[in-house]
């Protein structure tokens, strides 16, 4: 198999997975939270062939006597968009956004997870009846914290109204308009290393196994402020990415044509090798 066709066989891979994540951007694209993916190339391998023949030493030459082989690109890392999405009123006292940097802590199947997904609602609780949790859609329990900073799922009294002010300071009325400021907290965790989380299903990041919760995410940034009664929108530019598939699909025509003309220059050279 000759160079060309392994260069375009490992172009083809890597542009097929850049395909994977724009058209996953694209279909995100008015998912609540979602931050956009990027996705970087590098090269496979390259060396530098020596020219053969007594010309590659004529005397006064001044390029070098080689010349750089390569063997195509494959896609290296996937990384996470972290702008700002645009705020979106909705007047719904569960729906909460982050203005800022940070992620929602969420409790995931028992495992601690974060997402930026603010359209909340109440769950009850299965033990007591005058209480409940906030829950995403995907049933993920939002995370509090207690002065001690004690992590546990948010309780708040059931049927009652609560506000959040801008640090997550949960506060209940009753029917009777009795205020009560609740022990927990809203847990908003600043990610210090985005790439250090694991995207999952739902719009939900993980931490890999393995990794230090103390080397990804932090407390809460003094600038970042939680808003009660908006929901933030995907950060994607459909627009741009439209743009990104039509190139990606233009990419993959022309490494497929060069698949195919390789192999045609082997079939002729096959046939007259014969």
């Amino acid at each position: 198999m000759n160079n060309s066709m392994i260069s375009a066989m490992v172009a083809m891979s890597g542009i097929q997975q850049k395909l994977g994540v724009v058209s996953d951007n694209i279909a995100n694209a008015d998912t609540v939270g979602y931050k956009g993916k990027q996705a970087t190339f590098e090269d496979v391998f390259t060396a530098v062939k020596q020219q053969p023949g007594a010309a590659s030493a004529l005397p006064g030459r001044v390029t070098g006597a080689g010349y750089n082989l390569g063997f195509g690109a494959r896609m290296g890392d996937v990384t996470m968009n972290t702008a700002q999405g645009e705020m979106q009123t909705t007047n719904n006292p569960t729906d909460l956004a982050i203005q800022g940097d940070g992620m929602f802590a969420v409790s995931a199947d028992g495992k601690q997870g974060w997402t930026r997904e603010g359209s909340f609602h109440f769950v009850p609780s299965a033990t007591d009846p005058t209480k409940a949790f906030m829950a995403t859609d995907q049933g993920y329990l939002l995370m509090g914290k207690n002065a001690r900073g004690v992590s546990a799922p948010l309780e708040v009294p059931a049927k009652t109204n609560i506000q959040i002010d801008d640090k997550g300071v949960v506060r209940s009325t009753n029917s009777a308009g009795k205020i009560t400021v609740l022990p927990q907290t809203v847990q908003v965790d600043r990610v210090i290393h985005p790439e250090g989380l694991t995207q999952m299903d739902g719009n939900l990041f993980m931490l890999p196994t393995g990794a230090n919760l103390n080397d990804v995410v932090g407390t809460m940034s003094p600038t970042t402020q939680i808003r009660q009664g908006f929901l933030e929108g995907s950060n994607v530019d459909l627009s741009a990415e439209m743009s990104e598939l039509i190139t990606v699909q233009r990419a993959y025509q022309l490494a497929a044509r060069t698949l195919s003309s390789s192999d045609n220059m082997m079939s002729i050279t096959n046939s007259i090798r014969g």
